[in-house]
């Protein structure tokens, strides 16, 4: 607790995403894996097969961009740093921790930035019901000449959940319009992946599955708003225990469907 405490205290992030608690998030994600390691052991080894898969069909290794890697549990980087001449870890907070993990790495460097490009402008007009909430216009990297590999990785249903959960605390903006938000970061970054250059992987979250002792799935919720991808069928699937009893409910298992797609351009 002490460690996570200082390292929350020593960690710089903007005051919009300081708000919103993404470094909370981050340091509490990982505390969650230290608990239950073994149980994500399925899902972190199914990541990075994944994405090696995706590497190996990159004919030109020049840069490779991480987009949600920030703790890195799920990424070779190992293998990637070996490969590519240059690596870009991007998420919107890293932790103080997280930056010492890559030290060794000197190709690989870290950005902190909001991919959804909304963050900022939706904090301050978070308290304000008379103004429309962002649009999601991603652009980072689109006209990079050396960008031959890119990895979004257990980050698609993820990008409105904490903005989500910031705006419904304001009780500013109705629901509807908060779940509109919600739709159209998702597909944006969807049609931000099919503008990249080069190949990209595109490893995501589909369903929240609650699970009760006798496992059967008692509830399901659907994490993309209705949307669908695309090349689904292209992909392979599988089951993270992410939260397995007791670790968020005494009675009660939350695991998700992955859907992963190493051939997504």
């Amino acid at each position: 607790m002490l460690l996570e405490l200082l390292e929350n205290a020593l960690t710089r992030c903007s005051r919009p995403v300081r708000a919103m608690g993404y470094l909370p998030e981050a340091i509490g994600i990982r505390s969650r894996f230290r608990r239950v390691r073994d149980h994500w052991q399925p899902h972190i080894q199914n990541c990075r097969s994944l994405i090696l898969r995706g590497m190996d069909r990159c004919s030109s290794r020049r840069k490779a961009v991480i987009l949600g890697g920030g703790l890195l549990h799920d990424v070779p980087m190992a293998e990637i740093a070996a490969a590519f001449q240059e690596v870009v870890i991007v998420d919107i907070v890293h932790p103080c921790f997280s930056r010492w993990v890559t030290r060794k790495y000197k190709n690989v460097r870290r950005l902190a930035v909001d991919i959804t490009n909304t963050v900022e402008s939706l904090y301050w007009v978070s308290d304000e019901p008379e103004k429309h909430l962002p649009r999601s216009q991603p652009e980072l990297f689109i006209d990079d000449p050396e960008l031959d590999f890119t990895v979004s990785v257990n980050l698609l249903s993820q990008l409105p959940c904490m903005p989500m959960t910031f705006l419904s605390r304001q009780k500013a903006h109705s629901a509807k319009s908060i779940n509109a938000y919600a739709r159209d970061v998702i597909q944006a970054h969807l049609d931000y992946l099919d503008r990249l250059p080069g190949k990209v992987v595109l490893i995501t979250d589909v369903e929240r599955l609650k699970i009760d002792m006798m496992r059967r799935v008692v509830e399901r919720k659907d994490l993309l708003f209705g949307l669908k991808l695309p090349k689904l069928g292209e992909g392979e699937e599988w089951e993270w225990q992410l939260a397995p009893c007791p670790e968020a409910d005494p009675k009660h298992h939350f695991f998700r469907r992955v859907v992963g797609i190493a051939g997504w351009k």
